[in-house]
C-alpha cells in the first residue's frame, strides 16, 4: 500500500513538475557517437533523415522511468514514420541501466553517455537536469527541448508534425 502510494505521489509530482515542450530558434545538434546497449558504436548522424527524439535519462531517476513508460506505450503509434527516439543513459552501472531499459520495456535505441566529463554527450547538450529531451528535425537541427511529451500529450498533433517535418504532407 505505501509503495503504491509513493508511486502515485511520485507521478504526481512528475506530472505537475513536467515542463512544457519549448520551441527554439533552430540551432544545429551537436554530434555524438556513443556505445548502444549492444556495444556497437552509434552516431547521430546515423539518424539523418529522420526526426529523432533525443533523451537523456538514468536508472536512479524516478521522473526519466515515468517517461521512458509513457514513450514505450506511444512508440508504435509512429515507427512507420521516419522518426526515431534515441536515449542516452548518464548511468555508471551498467547492470541497473541493462535492467531498467527491460523493465521499462524501451525497444527503441539505447546509448550510454561517456563518463568523461569533457566528452559527454549531456554536458554539451545542456542537459542539466533529468530527464531531458530534444527535437531533432531530419536536417539535424533541434527544433524543441524538453519534447518528450509531445507524442505523449498529442498523439495524433506529434504523427501529423513528424509527417510535416518528412515532407510527407
Amino acid at each position: 500500500m505505501i509503495k503504491r502510494c509513493l508511486c502515485i505521489f511520485l507521478w504526481c509530482l512528475s506530472v505537475a513538475a513536467a515542463p512544457a515542450q519549448t520551441t527554439v530558434t533552430p540551432t544545429p545538434a551537436i554530434p555524438f557517437t556513443l556505445t548502444s546497449v549492444k556495444g556497437n558504436p552509434v552516431s547521430l548522424n546515423d539518424y539523418k533523415g529522420k526526426t529523432v527524439l533525443v533523451v537523456f535519462w538514468a536508472s536512479w531517476c524516478a521522473p526519466c522511468r515515468l517517461e521512458n513508460r509513457r514513450l514505450a506505450r506511444r512508440y508504435h503509434r509512429v515507427k512507420d514514420l521516419p522518426f526515431e527516439v534515441v536515449s542516452i543513459s548518464v548511468d555508471t552501472d551498467r547492470e541497473k541501466w541493462e535492467r531498467a531499459i527491460a523493465a521499462d520495456k524501451m525497444t527503441w535505441p539505447q546509448l550510454i553517455d561517456t563518463a568523461d566529463e569533457e566528452k559527454s554527450a549531456a554536458r554539451r547538450w545542456n542537459a542539466r537536469t533529468l530527464p531531458a529531451s530534444f527535437l531533432v528535425d531530419p536536417q539535424g537541427a533541434i527544433l524543441a527541448v524538453d519534447a518528450a511529451l509531445l507524442p505523449v500529450a498529442d498523439p495524433k498533433g506529434f504523427r501529423n508534425l513528424l509527417k510535416k517535418l518528412a515532407g510527407m504532407e
